[in-house]
C-alpha cells in the first residue's frame, strides 16, 4: 500500500471512530427513538457505522471502530452503575466481543460478496446482519455471565434467565435490523462509489 493510500485509510478510519464516539455520547445520534410507535423503544444504529467502516475499509478498520464503541460502552457503564445495562456492559466480554465481531465479520463478508457488485440488497443485508450479530451475541454473553454472577440485587429472576435477557434486549430487534440495513444501504452506496 502506498504512503498516500495508507494516509487516506488512516484518516477515514479516524473519521469513523469520531462518528462512533459522537453517536455514543450525544443523545439521539446513535439511537432512533421509536416512542411514537412503541413507548420506550429505540433502535441502536451504531452497528451500521461499524458495518460501513468494515465495508469501506476492511475488517481491521471495522474492528478498530468497534473497539472504540466497546470502550465507550464499558466506560459509561462503569461511570453510571446501578442499572441493568450498566451491569451488562461493565463486563468487557459483553462490551467488546459483539462489536468486534461486527467489524471483523462484516468486513470479511464485504470482501467476499461486494467485490465487484455493490447492490442495495447486499448492503442492506450486511447492515441488518450487523444488528443481528450485536443483539444475538450480547444476549448469549449476557446469559452466560449472569449465570455465573449473582443477579438477585438487580431483581433479575434466576429462573428462565435466557428468556428474561432475550425479551429485555430483543424488544427493539426487528427495528434495529431494518434501521441498520436501510442506513447501511443508503449511505453505503455513496461511500463505496466515492472510495473505489
Amino acid at each position: 500500500m502506498k504512503t498516500n493510500s495508507k494516509n487516506q485509510h488512516f484518516v477515514l478510519t479516524t473519521i469513523f471512530v469520531a462518528i462512533i464516539l459522537l453517536q455514543s455520547a450525544v443523545p439521539f445520534l446513535g439511537y432512533l427513538p421509536l416512542g411514537a410507535f412503541f413507548i420506550g423503544a429505540s433502535a441502536v444504529i451504531l452497528p451500521a457505522t461499524v458495518a460501513l467502516a468494515a465495508i469501506v475499509l476492511g475488517p481491521k478498520s471495522g474492528a478498530t471502530v468497534a473497539f472504540f464503541w466497546g470502550t465507550f460502552s464499558m466506560v459509561r457503564a462503569l461511570l453510571h452503575p446501578g442499572t441493568f445495562g450498566s451491569l451488562l456492559f461493565s463486563n468487557p466480554l459483553i462490551a467488546y466481543v459483539p462489536r468486534l465481531l461486527i467489524g471483523l465479520l462484516i468486513g470479511l463478508l464485504a470482501k467476499r460478496f461486494l467485490q465487484n457488485k455493490t447492490s442495495s440488497l447486499r448492503l442492506f443485508s450486511l447492515g441488518g446482519l450487523s444488528a443481528l450479530i450485536n443483539t444475538s451475541v450480547t444476549i448469549l454473553l449476557s446469559w452466560l455471565s449472569l449465570t455465573v454472577l449473582p443477579t438477585n440485587a438487580y431483581g433479575i429472576p434466576s429462573d428462565h434467565l435466557l428468556f428474561f435477557i432475550a425479551s429485555a434486549l430483543a424488544l427493539n430487534f426487528i427495528f434495529e435490523v431494518i434501521a441498520n440495513g436501510v442506513i447501511t444501504m443508503v449511505v453505503g452506496r455513496d461511500i463505496v462509489k466515492k472510495t473505489n
